[in-house]
């Protein structure tokens, strides 16, 4: 009897291991603090971002084309920069060195805000507000983002 129910009850340990693992199947929400986006493909992040911009600006068709080359040129770009931050933080690393942090990040912000202005330029005045608007929504999505959680008492 005694070993009938160690049996059961390893069973029983075995199975609830099991279904913890396997989860749900949902996937997170999206908004949960800490979730992450799964990795677009750059030309395929350039061809969504350049249609919701035509479609939320009412871009014509040369202004998308435009757009998307300057998208597509700030893309390469930035991978270049990418892959000279990597080695600089991989040298960085092995001398123990720690890399400034906001410095990247100030250099990053100047980057997109250069970009910004590349593409006020192609627009008209009625698109320019809506595109303030959309760096706007940008900025507040980013720091909702980097806010810590409010604890619930």
């Amino acid at each position: 009897m005694k070993k009938l129910l160690l049996i059961l009850a390893l069973f029983i340990g075995v199975i609830t291991v099991a279904e913890a693992q396997r989860g749900t199947g949902e996937r997170p929400s999206q908004s949960e603090p800490g979730q992450r986006h799964q990795r677009m493909d750059p030309a395929e992040r350039i061809e969504k971002q350049t249609a919701r911009m035509k479609e939320q600006l009412a871009l014509t068709d040369e202004q998308t084309a435009q757009v998307k080359a300057l998208l597509t040129s700030s893309m390469e770009k930035q991978r270049a920069e990418f892959e000279k931050r990597r080695a600089e933080m991989e040298k960085a690393r092995e001398s123990g060195e720690q890399m400034d942090r906001e410095k990247m990040r100030a250099e990053m912000q100047a980057r997109a805000a250069k970009q910004d202005e590349e593409i006020k330029k192609l627009l008209n005045d009625e698109q320019k507000v809506k595109y303030d608007k959309m760096i706007q929504e940008r900025q507040e999505r980013m720091k909702n983002r980097q806010a810590p959680p409010e604890k619930e008492d």
